[in-house]
């Protein structure tokens, strides 16, 4: 009897090493191995101030990046090309974009260090626990302070807040506070010299 180069164990794709098959294909994988050497050289050896410059690095792999940007050399991105960044927009020191599904960044929000942006998740009810890729849309003007998490298909609005070390795994509404594990709406952000 012969074999496939897949095979099945428990209903599972198994490639020919008995490992499940890989949902990423073979020309996606070259372009991060291309784009993995150079954001490990040179944009994270760039100078501090040299955000043009990696704004440029990331627009010759697909990215949409907006004008005047601050981008770190510490930042990580995972796809270039499923990233957008609006006018004004801050990606923060080690902020990290594991991108697996788009992830649009607004006008003047900003990511702060070692914030993440996680775009992908697994079917945890299956035995191949396939990948699932959501986007994530960050408004413009909202701010994602440090160390928080915003999940796979979530939303923050125009202006809201996603407090430090917060793990956002629901939208949160234009304007808004939201703070904890899971994060809560605790407020409402009204910005200095604005009336009712």
């Amino acid at each position: 009897m012969e074999h496939s180069s897949e095979q099945q164990a428990d209903g599972v794709p198994l490639s020919a090493s008995g490992r499940t098959a890989s949902p990423v294909p073979a020309g996606a994988k070259v372009r991060r191995l291309a784009w993995s050497m150079v954001q490990n050289t040179l944009y994270r050896y760039s100078f501090h101030t040299w955000s043009g410059w990696r704004a440029f690095l990331l627009r010759c792999f697909g990215a949409k990046i907006g004008k005047q940007c601050t981008i770190r050399r510490t930042s990580r991105v995972y796809y270039p090309w499923l990233l957008e960044m609006g006018d004004l927009a801050c990606l923060g020191d080690e902020a990290e974009v594991y991108n697996l599904g788009h992830v649009t960044i607004g006008r003047r929000a900003t990511i702060s260090q070692q914030a993440y942006l996680c775009a992908g998740t697994h079917d945890f009810t299956r035995m191949d626990m396939p990948l699932i890729t959501r986007p994530i849309d960050i408004g413009a003007d909202a701010w994602i302070c440090a160390r928080a998490l915003v999940g796979p298909g979530v939303t923050i609005g125009e202006g809201a807040v996603v407090g430090a070390a917060a793990v956002a795994m629901k939208d949160v509404p234009p304007w808004k506070i939201a703070a904890g594990n899971r994060a809560v709406i605790v407020g409402e952000r009204r910005l200095a010299g604005s009336h009712d």
